[in-house]
């Protein structure tokens, strides 16, 4: 029952709860996106520790994949589309809400830091996702992670729209680590303003960084196979490439090391 009503995803929040988030205008209708974006970034990285065997669980192929799955479900439950720049508030509190209670994630860990930049300085955001992941992803992974969100950065450079705009990001992670799945998410929003002759730059501005991670549950998974096996499934491979930001090289600027 728990699954299902999770899989039944958050399709709409209550008009009280919409104004507690600050989301109603004077007319009590939800406020309109404006001068929004969405960058979405994914990244993959394990350290090749073994994994439990998969059991009814093989036609996956792999424990990753079965990851992967339960990410695509969460983001199909919560209608957030990760290859779309279009931002949508309430889809994008959904998208939250649905990874907190993924019902095969354990021992999440949920926290943030807030950090300074400005255009000449990202290293601050560097440091604080740098900070947030610690020990709960391999050196290697970590730089998996960093290179994943100059791609978003990029991508928030290169996507024309207003004069002015706050890109969204959102970092995926999916890693191996001892023995356990680790699947994070990470957002923050930047303030962005277009200078003729030098593209979008971000504003000095303070950024908090939001982290949440756990493990997966595989005891669980098993015991749920037959719900499992029914969803449309996604290798790891689909779930960076899905990313709005996957196509993109990452972003070069030297503001990143200073």
């Amino acid at each position: 029952m728990e699954i299902a009503m999770w899989a039944e995803g958050r399709q709409a929040l209550s008009q009280d709860v919409l104004a507690k988030l600050g989301l109603l205008g004077p007319d009590g209708h939800a406020l309109a996106e404006g001068d929004q974006e969405t960058g979405v970034g994914n990244a993959y990285e394990g350290d090749g520790s073994g994994l439990p065997a998969l059991g009814p669980l093989a036609s996956f192929g792999s424990w990753q994949s079965v990851a992967a799955t339960i990410l695509r479900k969460t983001g199909d439950s919560a209608g957030f589309d990760q290859s779309s720049t279009l931002f949508g508030i309430l889809r994008w509190i959904i998208f939250e809400l649905q990874f907190k209670t993924m019902p095969f994630l354990a021992n999440i860990v949920s926290d943030s830091r807030s950090v300074s930049i400005s255009s000449l300085s990202l290293s601050p955001a560097i440091s604080a996702v740098t900070n947030l992941l610690g020990g709960l992803v391999t050196p290697v992974a970590l730089k998996g992670i960093i290179d994943s969100l100059k791609k978003i950065g990029q991508l928030a450079v290169e996507n024309r729209g207003h004069e002015e705009k706050n890109s969204n990001v959102q970092q995926g992670v999916l890693t191996v680590v001892n023995g356990e799945v680790r699947l994070g998410l990470l957002r923050t929003t930047v303030w962005m303003k277009y200078r003729t002759g030098k593209g979008y730059q971000q504003l000095n501005q303070q950024i908090t960084v939001s982290r949440l991670f756990g493990s997966l549950d595989y005891d669980k998974c098993i015991r749920n196979a037959d719900t499992l096996l029914a969803w449309d499934g996604q290798d790891v491979d689909g779930w960076v490439r899905g990313a709005s930001s996957s196509p993109y090289p990452p972003n070069t600027s030297p503001a990143w090391n200073s």
